[in-house]
């Protein structure tokens, strides 16, 4: 993973940089810049940016997936809050000022901004919620424009199919992160088990290496 400070701004007068809990997975092609909170439990896949250098902080709730290319950023004065347990799917842009309620989903290539929704929301794919606050357990169709509160009055709730959909997907990213971690740990003892080469040093045959195991 690639973690850098954010710089000193007019805006900001301190160099922050991001906090990952140690039970988090975070892919090493993953970038999180500056005022970044990942929780417990969370996994972090390939190709994401979570950018805090403008809008800060961006907190990421325990046992949250966000996955490959997604895209955190946030105005100034705008944060970033993602709630325990939710789902930002492939390709999603979540641009701060932003909060999403625990158990929400955000589906492939959808895009929220400027937006407050409650807890369980289903955001499907290619859907833009922009400018609006959604109540709990509120359904976005599969490419629905939302812009304005009005538009929000004729959302459905979210079903049994979106639900056990969601409640899916955590359970598959959470299997996943506990086998990376698992992975990364044995990669490590591996490493440290190794057998180191030494030079020959005083006291040695000519000719000869000592090896000894870490």
């Amino acid at each position: 993973m690639f973690l850098e400070s954010s710089p000193v701004t007019s805006w900001s007068g301190e160099i922050k940089r991001p906090q990952v809990h140690p039970t988090a997975y975070i892919h090493h092609s993953a970038v999180l810049i500056g005022d970044v909170r990942v929780g417990k439990n969370v996994i972090i896949c390939p190709g994401a940016v979570l950018r805090a250098d403008e809008g800060s902080p961006i907190i990421i709730g325990e046992e949250s997936n966000i996955q490959d290319r997604v895209v955190m950023h946030g105005l100034k004065g705008g944060s970033i809050e993602v709630g325990r347990g939710c789902s930002i799917a492939h390709g999603a842009v979540i641009h701060g000022p932003c909060v999403l309620g625990g158990e929400t989903f955000v589906g492939f290539n959808a895009v929220v901004h400027n937006a407050r929704l409650g807890s369980g929301c289903f955001v499907s794919h290619c859907a833009l919620v922009i400018n609006v606050e959604l109540a709990e357990s509120t359904l976005v169709p599969p490419g629905r424009v939302i812009q304005f509160q009005e538009e929000v009055e004729g959302l459905s709730a979210v079903g049994p199919g979106e639900k056990e959909f969601s409640l899916k997907v955590l359970s598959v990213n959470e299997e996943l992160r506990r086998g990376y971690k698992n992975i990364h740990h044995l990669e490590i003892h591996q490493h440290d088990h190794r057998p180191r080469i030494k030079r020959p040093g005083r006291g040695s045959a000519p000719g000869k290496e000592a090896v000894t195991l870490g």
